[in-house]
């Protein structure tokens, strides 16, 4: 029994699995992106790398990170009903301080408060009764996003609590970093030289000759690459990584198919019943892409189905081609 099948076993299989496996057992050349979620846990849950990440962030030096410990990302609610959660790398760095370090290819609207909730569930776990406040340990929610989230210039911002007049620091415990990728293009000659660019420039990298054009020159970002390597090579590893790029595509199909058509329908109508009826219209469209989808997997064709998840044109004329 092969490792694919094996993990059949275990994990609801997507729609498209049988495609996936035949393009990962197939020695067609990958395009492996850090913006995957798989790929992105999977590679920042090395130590190695992570205390490279981390001293470009953070502005420490390599003796200055002590110890790092990859923990559980399980968020247990307190009781059954309070809101439990999976982070995608939960660290804790030197024995004080925790961290959070999420990567967001989905546009979230409320993500400020997401990652106070986080920071805020983080900041309070195993502070138990009778201990002092001073043990309280530090929390740095670090979100890496796919989409722009501030209206300020700049790819990377800091937050924390300040005096609104003075800007005199409440507390240092309790920090936020967000790095939007679809900013880096705002950075100055200074920024482009620290080493915190390069890192989220090879973050955003989409093709592979720009991962290793920007893992070059420091071995921390060189073994990202050889990561990345390696799930371009595994067989297994391949096939993890378009499971999750497979069910990116699918849900910013849907989401971006059924507010396209309930829009028209709305408009079109001028009636309440307008909305609903492009929905339904909308899963129609649906249907016709995963079929679609399938059988640009089958024919090996995934730079046309990525292209055909941003261009509306390009979309229908593969619609067209393949009499759909």
């Amino acid at each position: 029994m092969t490792k694919i099948n094996q993990y059949n076993q275990t994990l609801k299989p997507l729609t498209y699995d049988n495609y996936l496996q035949k393009i990962a057992a197939s020695k067609k050349s990958l395009n492996v992106k850090l913006t995957n979620n798989y790929a992105f846990r999977k590679v920042f849950k090395n130590k190695i790398i992570l205390k490279g990440f981390l001293m470009a962030l953070l502005h420490l030096s390599e003796e200055e990170i002590v110890d790092i410990e990859v923990a559980d990302p399980f968020e247990e609610g307190e009781d059954i009903y309070e809101k439990e959660g999976i982070l995608d790398i939960k660290v804790h760095m030197n024995n004080d301080t925790k961290i959070n370090i999420e990567m967001q290819n989905r546009f979230q609207e409320y993500w400020p408060e997401r990652s106070i909730f986080y920071n805020c569930r983080m900041f309070t776990e195993k502070f138990y009764h009778g201990m002092n406040y001073n043990q309280l340990e530090a929390c740095i929610h670090i979100g890496i996003l796919d989409f722009t989230q501030l209206k300020s210039r700049g790819f990377h911002h800091l937050m924390m609590l300040t005096e609104q007049k003075t800007g005199e620091i409440y507390s240092s415990k309790f920090l936020f970093h967000v790095i939007e990728l679809s900013k880096l293009n705002e950075a100055d000659e200074e920024e482009k030289q620290a080493e915190l660019y390069r890192w989220a420039k090879l973050i955003a990298a989409d093709r592979w000759e720009d991962v290793c054009m920007e893992a070059k020159g420091n071995p921390y970002r060189e073994l990202v690459k050889d990561e990345l390597d390696q799930i371009r090579q595994d067989e297994t590893e391949r096939w993890l990584y378009l499971r999750e790029e497979m069910a990116l595509m699918d849900e910013r199909c849907r989401l971006d198919t059924a507010k396209r058509q309930g829009r028209e329908e709305g408009l079109a109508e001028g009636r309440e019943e307008g909305l609903a009826e492009g929905l339904a219209r909308g899963r129609k469209t649906l249907q016709r892409m995963q079929l679609l989808n399938q059988k640009l997997l089958q024919d090996n064709r995934i730079e046309d189905l990525k292209k055909a998840t941003v261009d509306e044109a390009y979309l229908k004329k593969l619609m067209e081609e393949y009499n759909i």
